[in-house]
């Protein structure tokens, strides 16, 4: 399996960089030949009507995006069936494409979503919502069999209005709440293009996570993604939000050149900046491999430094194709060389023996084929951890007789007919993958997806948790805060036992590998007047029986608010403490993992997550706190909040959005990174079906490179495997990293700890380990400080694995 792996790998990465022998140098006429560097990205259909493109290989579409879809994104679009999409393959003309096939909402047919990209061809992709209705362009304009052209993909230049410059709430009125008078982050309002300069005095633009922004210093972009970006002493950060940050992404790329005149911003792309992506690239690698090899990094270097070469190698002959005036030819050799650049920087990265490397999916296969061909490419992106979404939107994927008992639809309508989830279970072990169900426990459907309260509530309404302000209405109301969302009602007895037989069947009748809860809360409860959750005629008349009062006439001024607050924490924590109880009876062996908030304050006060509770008194194994960054800096601290809060108790893989944000390859790779700094288990990336093949390339090449198991599987061999590795990265590094003999007592306290875990002495391991971290600590200024870094860390998780394993008896 682990050659198949390999093979996977290097599939990808052909796809993403295509094989010189597959460009003729003759083969593509210089820009200024057909006139594309006055105009942006564009489709000329074969009746001559143009529609601009809006994003290239964006995450997800937002309203009345129309978008490319290239090779690079992945094996297929992963869009919904509300849009439309045109399947093209390239024609032998340059830039000219042929139409394999249309398909729309507008009209009857069978895939206007998640269409495969083909390996020599594109995707064109409209989303619903805009005005004009640009679906209607693939419909009306282009049919299987044309030829179209796709003009300013590589060269171009591109202009677009900026929404405010420096601004505040006096002058840019789009970004200010309206419910409070105050700025929303960064004074960015929706669908806005915001410019931040140093007259401003911020320091950083102080946006949220819904956006994408970009350094511009010299002209020229120097740094891309996340939010929140220090702005510049000499140069502005340009800063989008959804739609805008999409247009911004695509246009944007490093080294573009980007200028402001009043409020036209005005970005070229040209070859330079292809060739100045390709500097970049190189100098960030050749800094890591240095970095890497100065503090003993356990990282393939050799190979790092042999894609540095191809990458250099590459860029000089883009530089003599570009002095020939072939600048397509220069600007697809550039690209390819930003690659391979790329991937000498990736493979700067550890790979750990063990850790838990957990990936969201939600299925949409429809065969058994479909789902091996998914597995095949978790798996060779280094994933061991698939929480496969197994109960959503009120459908069960597999076949339920609890569903149907309780007269809901027993399997998702488009699953029936075969077993999905025992064809994932099946095919994840036999990849040496663990397959945990997800579960979202008191969420139950949407108005976008289900069209209303879906299967649960159209059965039993009466099962619904009811909003302060929906009080007296009549049916399932869905959320104001978390908007069009249904949720059952956590106190009440009926929708409680519900879920848990659902989660019984799933446990006693598939080997899985645990159960990962997700929705463990009460909806958004803040602002308490109109959002808070949950009165229910139940709920209401329970409190009161308990506490002589209606929850619904207090207010947080009340004595008795508080004891409301707790009583409706219980009912979330007593239904973990319940579905602890029941999987321990039903499948001992699987492990509780919960999809919880990073700031334990934070869920507890909003949706009453008492997230703590539960890990002190066991009721899971392991936390997948969700950190919402989009840079490592963010997914650090909240990792190191939850590690605090977690202590020794619990394992934590720290939940990162890096796909599900669009997040370049380079911060999927820092923020993984980042997570393990500040103490995490492992890290879980949301999710597969926003992943591009470029982010899956990154983590095959980077920290995800070698085979891995999960420390919760066994806590013991996770140590001692671990600490094996340690051991021979020590041995590797005396003399240059760590002195002889600092390195020597090192080893023992490792030697010694596997010792006390082969005898079953967790507990004296766990001092071991410890003596082993004092040890460093205290001769830590003899030591490489990157190197005594990473010991201190491994150290201190090797004690805490022993540790919990001791406490687990």
């Amino acid at each position: 399996m682990w050659k198949t792996r390999e093979r996977l790998v290097q599939t990808l990465a052909l796809a993403l960089i295509a094989p010189l022998a597959a460009i003729p140098l003759i083969a593509f006429p210089s820009a200024s030949a057909i006139g594309e560097t006055s105009q942006g990205p564009r489709v000329i259909a074969a009746d001559d009507t143009v529609q601009t493109i809006d994003a290239t290989n964006p995450s997800s579409r937002t309203t009345g995006l129309f978008a490319l879809y290239t090779p690079s994104f992945g094996p297929s679009t992963k869009t919904n069936q509300y849009g439309g999409e045109a399947v093209l393959r390239k024609a032998t003309a340059a830039g000219a494409y042929e139409v394999v096939s249309v398909c729309t909402a507008l009209t009857v047919c069978t895939n206007p979503g998640d269409n495969e990209i083909p390996a020599s061809g594109a995707v064109l992709s409209a989303s619903p919502g805009g005005t004009p209705d640009v679906r209607a362009f693939l419909r009306d304009h282009l049919k299987a069999g044309d030829v179209i052209e796709l003009a300013g993909l590589s060269t171009r230049t591109v202009t677009s209005t900026v929404d405010a410059v420096d601004p505040t709430a006096s002058t840019n009125a789009a970004g200010v709440d309206p419910v409070n008078g105050q700025c929303y982050p960064g004074c960015r309002g929706a669908e806005q293009l915001i410019v931040y300069t140093s007259t401003s005095a911020r320091p950083t633009t102080g946006t949220n996570d819904f956006g994408f922004e970009v350094t511009v210093v010299g002209g020229r972009v120097t740094a891309r993604g996340g939010n929140n970006r220090a702005i510049p002493a000499d140069g502005m950060v340009v800063s989008g939000h959804a739609g805008r940050g999409a247009w911004l992404s695509s246009n944007a790329v490093l080294g573009a050149k980007v200028e402001l005149a009043g409020s036209v911003l005005t970005i070229t792309i040209d070859e330079t900046t292809y060739f100045y992506g390709v500097e970049q690239a190189l100098a960030k690698a050749d800094e890591s491999i240095a970095s890497a090899e100065q503090s003993c990094l356990d990282a393939p270097l050799a190979q790092a430094r042999a894609a540095r070469f191809e990458s250099a190698n590459l860029l000089e002959q883009a530089r003599v194709a570009s002095a020939a005036n072939n600048v397509d030819y220069a600007v697809e050799l550039a690209e390819q060389a930003r690659g391979r650049a790329e991937v000498a920087w990736y493979r700067t990265a550890e790979s750990r023996p063990v850790e838990g490397r957990g990936v969201w999916v939600r299925p949409t296969e429809t065969t058994s084929a479909k789902i091996e061909a998914t597995l095949d490419k978790i798996d060779a992106a280094g994933f061991n951890i698939v929480f496969l979404e197994t109960v959503f939107q009120g459908y069960t994927i597999y076949p339920s007789t609890v569903a149907a008992t309780n007269g809901i639809p027993a399997q998702r309508p488009n699953m029936v007919g075969f077993d999905p989830l025992q064809v994932w279970v099946d095919g994840a072990h036999r990849r040496g993958m663990e397959l945990h169900p997800w579960v979202e426990s008191f969420f139950v459907g949407s108005q976008s997806e289900s069209g209303g309260p879906g299967p649960v509530l159209t059965a039993h309404p009466d099962w619904a948790a009811v909003e302060r302000e929906d009080v007296g209405k009549t049916g399932p109301q869905p959320s104001s805060q978390e908007i069009g969302y249904y949720f059952l009602d956590p106190a009440m007895p009926e929708p409680r036992a519900f879920a848990k037989a659902i989660y019984q069947e799933i446990l006693t009748k598939y080997q899985v590998d645990g159960l990962h809860l997700d929705y463990i809360r009460y909806p958004v409860s803040e602002p308490w007047e109109t959002a808070g959750f949950s009165y229910s005629d139940f709920a209401r008349a329970a409190f009161e029986a308990e506490n002589g009062v209606d929850p619904y006439t207090l207010t947080p001024k009340d004595p008795m608010w508080l004891t409301w607050n707790a009583w409706r924490e219980r009912q979330v924590t007593s239904f973990v403490a319940e579905v602890r109880e029941m999987q321990q009876q039903a499948a001992p062996n699987a492990q509780i993992s919960a999809a919880v908030f990073a700031d334990p304050r934070d869920a507890l006060v909003k949706k009453f997550q008492n997230w703590s509770d539960w890990v002190a008194k066991g009721y899971v194994d392991v936390l997948a706190g969700m950190s919402f960054g989009t840079s490592a800096e963010p997914v650090a601290r909240d990792t190191a909040l939850m590690r605090t809060a977690v202590g020794d108790r619990n394992l934590l893989y720290t939940a990162t959005y890096g796909p599900f944000h669009g997040s370049t390859p380079d911060v999927i790779v820092d923020q993984v990174r980042a997570v393990r700094g500040a103490g995490s288990d492992g890290a879980a990336l949301f999710a597969y079906n926003q992943m591009s093949g470029a982010q899956a390339l990154a983590l095959a090449e980077g920290p995800f490179r070698t085979k891995a198991t999960t420390p919760h599987s066994d806590l013991s061999a996770a140590a001692r495997t671990s600490g094996r590795w340690t051991a021979g990265l020590v041995t590797s590094a005396t003399g240059k990293c760590i002195p002889a003999g600092i390195a020597k007592d090192v080893r023992k306290d490792l030697s010694a700890a596997e010792s006390w875990l082969r005898m079953g002495q967790p507990d004296r391991a766990a001092e071991a380990y410890a003596a082993g971290a004092k040890r460093v600590s205290k001769k830590a200024e003899v030591i490489q400080p990157d190197f005594a870094k990473r010991l201190l860390r491994d150290l201190d998780m090797y004690r805490r694995w022993s540790t919990r394993l001791a406490a687990l008896g």
